[in-house]
């Protein structure tokens, strides 16, 4: 009788799933809710370009992507989705959609060549907002519409200037709202400039444009998707228990800026003003 050769065991099996260390990381039950998730982008420019990739190589299911610009070649030195023929010739948000799937097999993209205020409700059908937008009255009117969802969905809010970067995590009532750190005659200001963008037929935008380099959006896009994980991974518990995960537990309500010149970090609480502008962030917090 012939003794049968044992069948050799394979040990590099897990390098051939594009998942695995993140499943390692995670836990394979986070990893599964991940790849469930869907999330709101507004955004796809220099922003919206790190956190989808950074998402997608995560595996979250879907990403929904709204922006109503064209790719401009002064966009490639900092957008790893964007070719030099996309200029004026492709969408932003259809770049982002063709191409990231060829690194996130996992995640689908939704693009909307719209505003925020022209996108359809369906975009909202999401557990998370992400914004990156450098428009203040997009930011005005999505903070408005979040609030007609019962409950309004957390928001985490990306910017940078030319040497720092600023993560805003917000889930509203229980935190501040995108608004409650502007002064009513900001609002206002806001408000007017756009409708005399709208209305002016001669008006000239010459608001400079500030200087900017990929690492820069690299540090936001990465800030921004650490916080967006913690929240996807533990929202569920925390709506049902006001606990998130050990380990894992968001910013929430706070602030965190890096100041890339003298590598300082900070972060704090933003406060909630009893006075929002914004009068559903003042109405739905009596009746949280």
């Amino acid at each position: 009788m012939t003794k049968e050769s044992p069948t050799p065991i394979e040990l590099s099996f897990f390098e051939r799933d594009q998942h695995d260390r993140t499943r390692r990381w995670l836990g394979a039950n986070n990893l599964e809710t991940i790849q469930q998730s869907t999330v709101l982008m507004v955004g796809a420019g220099a922003v919206g370009n790190e956190v989808c990739k950074n998402l997608g190589l995560l595996g979250v299911g879907k990403i929904i992507l709204v922006d109503p610009d064209k790719v401009a070649a002064s966009n490639l030195n900092r957008c790893i989705f964007f070719r030099p023929g996309d200029h004026e010739a492709k969408f932003k948000v259809e770049a982002v959609a063709e191409r990231l799937p060829e690194l996130a097999t996992n995640t689908v993209v939704e693009p909307h060549a719209a505003t925020i205020q022209q996108a359809p409700d369906s975009v909202w059908d999401t557990q998370l907002v992400l914004v990156g937008v450098d428009n203040h009255y997009a930011r005005y009117l999505l903070n408005a519409k979040n609030f007609s969802f019962n409950p309004p969905h957390p928001l985490i809010n990306g910017a940078m200037g030319k040497d720092f970067v600023s993560v805003e995590v917000l889930a509203p009532p229980h935190t501040a709202c995108l608004v409650c750190s502007w002064s009513k005659d900001f609002v206002d200001h806001v408000v007017a400039n756009e409708v005399r963008t709208r209305c002016d037929p001669f008006f000239v935008d010459t608001v400079p444009r500030f200087p900017m380099i990929s690492f820069v959006t690299s540090v936001v896009g990465a800030v921004m998707a650490w916080e967006a994980v913690r929240v996807l991974v533990g929202l569920k518990q925390w709506r049902e228990t006001g606990q998130w995960q050990d380990g894992l537990e968001p910013a929430l309500g706070r602030f965190i800026k890096y100041d890339l010149n003298r590598h300082q970090a900070a972060s704090g609480q933003i406060m909630v003003n009893p006075r929002c502008s914004e009068t559903f962030c003042r109405d739905k917090r009596k009746h949280k």
